[in-house]
Order: structure tokens, then sequence, then C-alpha cells
């Protein structure tokens, strides 16, 4: 068949030349190399499948072992369910459903990621008489990009982490800064006073205690930061030995007698004789921190108690007070070096937010544990939680 146009002859195919083409080219797009391409029929039976289908899905099986078979032959119960669910929206609708992104899952082996396309199937007439697919396997793809997605979350959650680290790093160097400067300044103070004045003087004596309780302030303050030092180089020490823990809290609550009276704050013990294998001076300092903490949040006028006892074949330390309490949010991080609570930022109370984490290291290094509850407004009560019997240190260097 010719047609004129012009003075140009074109060849125009004839109807049975078109079902040729057609034939070809579907049985060419049925043979392409890995895509999985499907023909359906309107019960979402098999027409025809491609090699890449056969290979993907049904390997060893010849065409028509899988012509009249529905996705129930070869995957899993839920995924034949929502296949069949959007088949039949497809053919109710005709809206294509393209490059979805589908969990496939099979009877025999793991599942798999796809990316499908579903398009309805129409006759000659244009009546849709089924279904036609093609998906692609993405399984590597989606699990790489899923990989770098999750590795990207944890870099972010790190870096937060880094940057929180170095802002605490610097309130801690100011904090610091701040409690050496302060102790400093009274001793030379009060130095100058004693060179100024008679070494024997009615004031002399004062002028002593004062310049020894900062001298000692300065003296714990290092002592602090080179047992931080310690516990990160891993070289913090623990000299074990039989302690009676009711004496080492009654010495804890002697040294913080004089801050609590200044502070009109009742300091109370109930303490009885506590036999463990610990090392007394680490004991000391650890309830020394707590004690410190419960009396610097702790209004004037309020009560802090201390008390030793045992839960089954634990000694428990118990420091509480009517203080200002945690808020929740604080709560997380109480134990985290450099750390400063809302409250000590609000109220400006002194300190280098390294108590805590140091009583939490020496509990650790006696196979123990140290908790806290307390509210916002309702005080707070840390326990300190130590093996009766001989201690399974973590994180420290035992001797003796």
């Amino acid at each position: 068949m010719t047609a004129r146009r012009g003075d140009e002859r074109a060849v125009v195919p004839g109807c049975g030349t078109l079902v040729a083409l057609k034939a070809m080219c579907l049985d060419n797009l049925l043979h392409l190399g890995d895509e999985r391409i499907y023909l359906k029929d309107g019960q979402s039976r098999f027409l025809f499948v491609s090699e890449g289908w056969i290979d993907a899905y049904a390997s060893g099986l010849a065409m028509a072992e899988i012509v009249g078979k529905t996705d129930a032959d070869f995957f899993g119960k839920e995924h034949a369910r929502t296949a069949l669910a959007d088949e039949k929206r497809i053919m109710r609708t005709g809206k294509p459903m393209i490059t979805s992104i589908e969990r496939e899952e099979y009877k025999d082996r793991p599942f798999a990621w796809v990316e499908t396309t579903k398009l309805p199937l129409r006759d000659d007439h244009g009546r849709i008489v089924g279904t036609f697919g093609i998906s692609r396997d993405q399984t590597e793809r989606l699990t790489a990009e899923r990989a770098l997605a999750r590795q990207a979350q944890q870099l972010q959650i790190q870096n937060e982490r880094l940057r929180e680290l170095d802002h605490l790093k610097d309130e801690f160097i100011a904090a610091v800064s701040h409690e050496l400067r302060t102790p400093l300044a009274s001793i030379i103070g009060y130095v100058e006073l004693l060179e100024d004045e008679d070494a024997s003087g009615p004031d002399a004596g004062h002028f002593l205690e004062v310049i020894g309780r900062n001298a000692y302030r300065l003296s714990r303050l290092i002592g602090d930061l080179l047992f931080l030092s310690g516990i990160q180089s891993g070289t913090m020490t623990m000299e074990f030995r039989l302690t009676d823990l009711g004496e080492v809290a009654a010495s804890a609550v002697d040294e913080m007698r004089h801050e609590a009276e200044r502070k009109q704050i009742t300091l109370s013990l109930s303490a009885v004789p506590l036999p463990c294998v610990a090392d007394p001076d680490r004991i000391c300092q650890l309830l020394t921190n707590l004690i410190s903490n419960a009396v610097k949040f702790t209004p004037r006028g309020g009560s802090v108690w201390v008390k030793t006892g045992t839960e089954g074949e634990l000694a428990v330390l118990t420091v509480a007070d009517t203080g200002n309490g945690i808020p929740e949010a604080d709560l997380k991080s109480i134990f985290d070096r450099f750390f400063r609570s809302r409250a000590a930022a609000r109220q400006a109370i002194p300190g280098t937010g390294l108590g805590l984490t140091i009583s939490k290291a020496i509990a650790d290094a006696h196979g123990g544990s140290v908790t806290v509850e307390s509210a916002e407004g309702q005080g707070s009560v840390f326990r300190a939680y130590l093996p009766l019997g001989k201690p399974r240190p973590r994180g420290a260097s035992p001797h003796g």
C-alpha cells in the first residue's frame, strides 16, 4: 500500500504488518537481559514473563509452567496480597503505578527491594484486560543509601556531641579559672594583711584560718583535676583493704560540717559499723563529693542526711537533701564530666562539674554504681552501691 505526498511516495504498513511488528517488539521486550517484565490477565494470572523475570523468581521453569499461575505461587503471602490489590485498583481505575519502591517477600529466601512500574493492559478496543509490569532490583542501591544515611546520622550525632563537649569544656575552663582565682585572691589578700600587721595580733589566727581553708580548697581542686586525668588515661589506682564504711561516712560528714553550719544547714548522720573491702580514702572522697553537692544545692536552713545500710550483698551509702532538686532534662547528663546543671548556672553556684563524675568513677572502680532520684523543687537522693565482698573493679588498677 502506498500514499502520495507531493512527489514523494511513503510506504504504509498494512494491518498484518503492524500486528507482526507489535509481536516482534513484545518478543524483544520479553527477552531483554535483566528486566523483569510480566503480562497478566484480568484475574492477575501470568500470560507472559521475560527471561529476566524467570531468572529472578522462577529459575529452572519454562514459560509454559508459569503461564496461568499467580504471585501466590512465587512470593510470600503478604507480598502476593498487596500485589493483587494494586493490580485490581489499576484495572478498575486505569491509573498506572509508576516507579514505586516495594518490598518483595519470597517463600524460600530473604526479601528484596524493587522499583516497580505497573500499567493497565488494553486490547485493540482500549478495554482494560489485565496488567503489564516491569521491576528492577534496588536492594543493593537502597541498602547502600540507607547505610550512608545511618552513617550520616551517626556523624551528625557525633558532631553534635563533640560540639556539646567543646561547649562544656569552655564552661569547665571558665569554672576552673574562677575556682582557682577566688581562693588564690583570698590567700594573697590575707597574706598581705599578715605582712602589714603584727603576726601575733588578735586577727592573725583568723587570717591563718582563712588562708588554710582556701589552700585546702585549691588542693582539693587540683586533686580532682589529677583524678580526672587518671580516669581518662586509665591509670587511676585503688588501695583496697578491710574498711568500716560507717567510720568513712562519719569522716566525710565531719569534713563537710563547717560548710553546712556556715549555711545553717542541718547535716545529720545515721551510720552503723559496716565492714567492706574498699579504698577508704576514695570512698570518703565519693561521699564528700555527694555531701558537698547536697550542701551547695540546699537553701539556707535546709537539711542533708547521710545514711549507711545494706541491700542484699551490697552496701548502700545514701545522701539525701531538701534542696532545689534536679530538672528531669538534666538527670541523663548529671554524671557526665564538666556537666553543670541549669540550676547551678542560674543561681551562680560555684563548681567545676567534676564531683559527680569522680564519685561515679570511684563506685565503678569498686564494682558498684551511683544512682540519683530527684525532681525539681523536691530535693535529691543519691545512693552509692558497693559490693560487700571482694570488689570486681572496672576501669581501675587495684593494689593492696
